[in-house]
């Protein structure tokens, strides 16, 4: 990831909080079902950068086992 998408995407732990948010506002039952499917939209997309971030970091803990730095997660 270069310098520029690092400060772009958020952290792991922000994206977790807005998906805790986006929950939160879907189960409050005073959304429409308009707003639901943008909550809904949006969440996935969140999902899916976690995803891509957690899949990186274990591409990179593979490497480092590979080379023999890291023996234990």
């Amino acid at each position: 990831m270069s310098k520029k998408e690092e400060q772009t995407t958020p952290a792991l732990e922000e994206m977790f909080t807005q998906i805790e948010e986006i929950i939160q506002k879907m189960e409050n039952g005073e959304t429409s079902l308009e707003e639901s499917f943008s909550f809904y939209q949006k969440g996935v997309e969140t999902l899916k950068a976690c995803n891509l971030l957690l899949d990186e970091v274990e591409k990179k803990m593979q490497i480092l086992n590979a080379d023999g730095t890291v023996t234990e997660m």
